[in-house]
This record gives structure tokens, C-alpha cells and sequence, in this order.
């Protein structure tokens, strides 16, 4: 379905043609929704600009914006094979957006026909981009976790009991919090003030039935108490999974206020997100 412009609400100080008179096109693209299980997944809103847009007035347009993640596109690189994308949401730049990533490709797919291979982020690393049936699917390369003895300090934080905690980095990584099988992870609750101050990874409450799992996203550290639909941290579960399952396919139902729906497949340390 062809998306549809969306004009972008300024606050009165700041002159419209500041901002619009680097915009060449403004639209919003939901993902990882499922009408059927009543997800509703998430969205981004994709800014195509002309050169001269600073970061100062991305994360200016970003705070105006209601959407998780606002993607910042440059239109001199969006027909190319190699696009540089960046992400802000409403306070600050986003490392890493799986959700706004498949996004923007699949609006530049349905509104130009065309997106690029690769988009490149701020620290260099590559998201690629296939097409399958119409739609594009995200690959992005695996990340490791090892088991890590953090669930001790962060029991406290949940109020869920912890089976294992597997983390990719002390910091600025993924923490993956394995729940038992049965728990409802609707019902877990979250002290998130703590959570900022006692741990600087991304958490991820998962738990696992057969080719199901159904898991939450927390990153207080980095401005967002909850996303409500993530695909990067796909890259990061999709190995554990395979690890402690040998699963290379799975469903994740993120049990978000929204909810979503994602699948993937894991082949040759290389994680396809759709």
C-alpha cells in the first residue's frame, strides 16, 4: 500500500522554512504489524532531505515527531545501491533501528519502486536489504552473547523470576533475561529507574514454547522505557535461540503495549528479519 505524506506539525518559534525547505518528502510506514492477532507493531516516520539538513534540526524534527524512530534519508542516495540512514527519536540519536531500517525500505520500495542494498548507519555498520514478493526483509550479521551472572543485581528489577541472563557486552550491548516458558510477560512489570542505573545494556525479556517466543524490549539507558517493536534485537536473539534450542526459525510476538509480529531465519551467521 502506498504510503501517504505526512506533513510535519512545527512549534510556533520555529520558522516552517527552516525546516521544510530542506524536506523533499515526509511519510510514515508501520512494520511488524498483524491484523489478524491484533498487533498493531510499530511505526517510523521517514524524512527524505536535500543536503544542508544538520543534525541539530533532525533531532529538532524528531521531537516533534510521535513515532518511535524518525529515519533521516538522504535524497541524493536513495536510487543508489549504498544509502547512509540515520535514526533519532524524540531526545536523542538511535545507534541501532532494525524497525525503522525495514521501514524505510519498504516505503521506498512501494513509493519508488526501488530501495537500496545496503544502508549504511552512523557507526558503519551495514543493514542489507532484500526483496522477496514485494516486501523487504532486513539481514542483519549475528551478535554473540555469553551467560552472564547480571540476573543476580536485576532480579530485583523484575518482578518475574529469572531463569538465566546471557549478555553481547557490559555495555551498550544486549542483555537477554530468560523467563520460564509459562510466565505471561504481559504481566511483568519493570522498575525502570532502577534498571537505568543498575545495568547499561538494552534488556530483553524472552521466554520460549516450541517455535514461539514472545519477548519485551527495555532501554531506560538510552531514552526509551519500552519500544513497542524492535528488529535489531532480532540479530541478538536469533543466536541464543539456535544455541539453546536449535531453532534457526522462529516466531517473536513482542509483548508490548501494541504488540507485534516478526519472523526470521538464521543461516550462516546472518539473521533475516521479516
Amino acid at each position: 500500500m502506498l504510503a501517504k505524506a505526512k506533513r510535519i506539525c512545527l512549534a510556533p518559534h520555529k520558522p516552517a522554512w527552516l525546516v521544510c525547505r530542506f524536506i523533499t518528502l515526509a511519510s510514515s510506514q508501520a512494520v511488524f504489524n498483524n491484523h489478524t492477532a491484533n498487533l498493531a507493531g510499530s511505526s517510523a516516520l521517514i524524512i527524505i532531505y536535500k543536503n544542508g539538513l544538520t543534525s541539530k534540526l533532525m533531532q529538532y524534527i524528531a521531537s516533534k515527531s510521535n513515532h518511535p524512530a524518525t529515519v533521516f534519508l538522504n535524497q541524493n542516495e536513495i536510487t543508489q545501491p549504498y544509502c547512509k540512514i540515520r535514526w533519532f527519536n524524540q531526545t536523542s540519536e538511535i545507534k541501532r533501528c532494525g524497525h525503522g531500517t525495514l521501514a524505510a525500505a519498504n516505503f521506498l520500495l512501494h513509493y519508488f519502486s526501488y530501495c537500496p542494498q545496503v544502508f549504511i548507519t552512523s557507526c558503519n555498520e551495514r543493514f542489507k536489504i532484500k526483496i522477496k514478493r514485494q516486501q523487504a526483509q532486513l539481514v542483519l550479521a549475528s551478535i554473540e552473547s555469553i551467560k552472564s551472572p547480571c540476573y543476580r543485581k536485576l532480579q530485583r528489577v523484575f518482578s518475574l523470576s529469572i531463569k538465566a541472563a546471557y549478555s553481547s557486552a557490559n555495555k551498550n550491548g544486549y542483555t537477554l533475561l530468560l523467563f520460564n516458558a509459562q510466565d505471561d510477560l504481559t504481566r511483568l512489570q519493570v522498575d525502570f529507574k532502577a534498571l537505568s542505573q543498575l545495568h547499561k545494556n538494552a534488556v530483553i525479556a524472552l521466554t520460549v514454547q516450541n517455535t514461539i517466543a514472545h519477548f519485551r524490549y527495555f532501554a531506560p539507558q538510552f531514552g526509551v522505557n519500552e519500544d513497542t517493536a524492535t528488529g535489531s534485537a532480532v540479530s541478538v536473539i536469533a543466536p541464543l535461540l539456535f544455541r539453546l534450542y536449535g531453532l534457526n526459525k522462529v516466531t517473536l510476538i513482542q509483548q508490548s503495549p501494541n504488540g507485534a509480529l516478526l519472523n526470521y531465519e538464521l543461516n550462516n551467521g546472518q539473521v533475516v528479519i521479516y
